[in-house]
């Protein structure tokens, strides 16, 4: 099977756009599926590092920085997914390329894998390749507003919010639709076993959604606890900064090391995580969790096991004591049989099967678009 992988319009497919958890998806994703035997065709900007079985250049470096309006290496506090606005320049560009690129590659029983939804739809609306015998599938929804009625989410937290949100029952033996759920992968070796250390710490970015203020209400409640933040954002928005908190700016090679000598992650979101990749990478270097109770933590951090989901600030404060009994080795186990390249490409494996058969079947739905 042919799988058409399209990369995000504003980055460029390389680990150097780390801090984008969809970048680093389609980054993955070829290194998973090429040696199950597929044939992935990537569609990205000049200098992209897929690995895939062939790759596509939609967009050359010079154009796509002028589109965006700075060079990558602006500066590093600024949030990537500014540049993730569907109707801006370089995504109506990039798309326009992309739909070129499909028109004159995809074949019959091909499938088109969109990883951005909404922001990748001009590339394949009114595609006729999809009325000649081929497919498209949201490929990693991590986002509540879909696209498709053939789709992969990221966690079942993400699916049952897409379910609630659309007002509808789920997918059964006559649905023209199609769900799976797989999770993000992890290539495990770059993740290797850490000590642990004294300092809870959180990877994210710095917003109010992501929990820092109550990060900051718990180290003046624990001056004794180092805690440690990095990521993209301003950390002055928060006002007074307590005197056991560092701010250590993004990170890329170093996030290993970094999560690895941790007593804890921190992630006290406010909003329904649809996957939180960080807490994920703390658990297969041994790190332990304390997150917020809902959304895809309840898949992600097995409770009293792998970490702690808290509600109240005395659940917070205990856990940051309690994650001291827990046993690293369990919690990088569980993470790397969950989480590795190998069993998620399984998954994917599943799924591209069932759609195959249903495409093959002259199946693919005829619904329309979700607006």
């Amino acid at each position: 099977m042919r799988l058409h992988l399209l990369g995000i319009p504003h980055t460029v497919t390389t680990k150097d756009f780390a801090h984008c958890a969809f970048t680093q998806k389609v980054y993955k994703f070829s290194r998973m599926m090429v040696p199950l035997g597929y044939e992935v065709i990537h569609y990205g900007v000049e200098g992209s590092d897929s690995g895939a079985s062939e790759d596509v250049v939609v967009m050359g470096q010079e154009e796509h920085q002028r589109l965006l309006g700075h060079p990558y290496n602006h500066d590093k506090t600024a949030f990537y997914g500014n540049d993730a606005q569907a109707d801006s320049e370089v995504y109506r560009q990039w798309n326009l390329y992309a739909r070129d690129e499909l028109k004159a590659r995809v074949e019959p029983g091909d499938c088109i894998l969109l990883p951005f939804g909404h922001a990748h739809a001009p590339a394949i609306r009114d595609l006729p390749n999809l009325k000649a015998g081929a497919s498209a599938v949201e490929s990693g929804i991590g986002y509540f507003d879909t696209l498709l009625p053939w789709r992969i989410y990221e966690s079942e937290a993400v699916r049952h919010g897409c379910m609630a949100k659309e007002g509808r029952v789920g997918v059964h033996s006559s649905s023209q639709r199609l769900e799976f759920v797989v999770p993000n992968s992890y290539d495990v070796d770059e993740w290797p076993e850490g000590p642990g250390g004294e300092a809870v710490v959180f990877l994210g970015r710095l917003t109010e959604g992501k929990g820092l203020p109550l990060i900051l209400e718990l180290a003046r409640l624990r001056p004794d606890v180092p805690f440690v933040l990095a990521g993209q954002g301003d950390l002055a928005q928060f006002g007074d900064i307590p005197s056991n908190v560092e701010y250590v700016g993004p990170l890329n090679e170093e996030r290993a090391a970094y999560l690895g000598n941790a007593r804890a992650i921190i992630a006290p979101s406010h909003y329904i995580e649809p996957f939180c990749g960080t807490v994920v990478e703390a658990a297969l270097c041994g790190t332990p969790a304390i997150t917020s109770s809902f959304g895809a933590f309840t898949e992600t951090v097995a409770q009293d096991r792998t970490g702690f989901r808290c509600q109240t600030m005395r659940q917070y404060l205990d856990a940051i004591d309690a994650v001291a009994a827990l046993n690293r080795k369990d919690v990088r186990a569980r993470a790397r049989r969950l989480y590795g390249l190998r069993s998620v490409g399984r998954a994917y494996d599943v799924a591209f099967r069932v759609i195959q058969e249903r495409t093959k079947a002259g199946a693919f739905p005829t619904m329309g678009w979700n607006s």
